[in-house]
């Protein structure tokens, strides 16, 4: 009887103690809405590559395309019993021409030139023309550019 005395009276205790109101404060609080920016990101619309894959020659070119003009890549230069030349390129897309900078090493040294490719139905097709170094960069002295077709970059799927 001790026993049901004491749990009856810790259960009154408990739901007495449950009942007990606290009184709750509640403050208003006006907040004023604020747009958040999200950080400007430079979007890279499409990535396309092309390849020239052919005996002992390979040429390789990858294309990071901004709003349908800017282009930013790699392009790299492997052909027989020529010294390789890797590195990178920037430039723009205008029509069916890409003018660009390439900077690049090759044999250890580094150097930058200006590069043409025209877009042809097959991939790119390289332009060259006179050129003249100024500053240790090669750039193009007229926009008379002869095609090499020897060297088609086809379309590729392979980064």
């Amino acid at each position: 009887m001790k026993n049901t005395t004491y749990i009856f009276f810790f259960i009154s205790l408990f739901l007495f103690g449950c009942k007990s109101e606290v009184p709750e404060k509640i403050e208003k609080v006006s907040v004023q809405k604020q747009e958040i920016a999200a950080p400007k990101t430079e979007s890279i619309q499409k990535i396309e590559c092309y390849t020239y894959l052919e005996s002992k020659d390979t040429i390789y070119m990858a294309l990071r395309i901004k709003d349908d003009s800017i282009v930013e890549g790699d392009l790299s230069y492997s052909l027989f019993e020529k010294d390789q030349n890797k590195g990178s390129i920037r430039g723009r897309i205008s029509n069916d021409s890409l003018f660009a900078s390439y900077q690049y090493t090759s044999e250890g040294k580094e150097s930058e030139r200006e590069v043409f490719f025209l877009k042809s139905p097959d991939g790119f097709v390289e332009g060259f023309t006179e050129t003249e170094e100024s500053n240790g960069k090669a750039s193009f002295r007229n926009k008379d550019f002869k095609l090499n077709d020897r060297y088609t970059l086809q379309r590729t799927d392979f980064r």
